[in-house]
């Protein structure tokens, strides 16, 4: 058992403390859980302070931390597969232009899409939202559906509808680009 007692006070009643962050904000920041962060401190991977009864932790050092990879490192690249008829994946691919002056904004925004599971388009087995180095003011959006498990159209177009809505104010959706279409090979 560890040796860190769990706490019972709200971040509410923990006055701000520039530059440190708490168990919670911590575990929001990293993606994992509160006691995951509470194993990292236990085992010296994260270091933390003590104030008074609570823990706190150097944003910095919350901001540096890298997680170490699960599982093995891949020695042999997967073969190309073909998905059968009754399983067929279809691919949705989205172009769109980022706000002028939004630039940076966008990253934000996508972190707090993903700590809040929002916007995670039901029956996708991947998604991926990338930017370009060709054209650094512009997001690609690619969504992958098996037919098997693919809501269908009117389900995806509101997901997507709230999607669009979410980020309106950073993506510039009346220049977007759709594509949808049949995936022939995959990994």
């Amino acid at each position: 058992m560890s040796s860190y007692q769990y706490t019972t006070v709200m971040d509410e009643d923990i006055p701000p403390l520039p530059g440190y962050v708490s168990i919670k904000e911590a575990a929001k920041m990293l993606g994992i859980s509160e006691r995951r962060v509470y194993l990292y401190i236990e085992t010296k991977r994260l270091p933390a302070v003590r104030a008074a009864d609570i823990l706190l932790i150097r944003q910095e050092d919350v901001k540096n931390f890298r997680r170490k990879f699960v599982g093995r490192p891949r020695r042999i690249t997967p073969p190309w597969r073909t998905s059968s008829e009754e399983n067929t994946q279809f691919m949705t691919s989205i172009l769109v232009q980022i706000r002028a002056g939004q630039e940076k904004s966008l990253m934000p925004r996508l972190e707090e899409l993903k700590r809040t599971e929002q916007h995670i388009f039901p029956g996708t087995v991947t998604r991926y939202i990338s930017g370009s180095e060709a054209h650094p003011n512009q997001v690609k959006i690619v969504l992958v559906w098996r037919s098997t498990v693919m809501p269908n159209e009117a389900l995806r177009n509101q997901a997507l509808e709230g999607f669009r809505q979410a980020l309106a104010d950073v993506l510039d959706w009346s220049s977007a680009q759709y594509d949808h279409g049949k995936v022939f090979m995959h990994t």
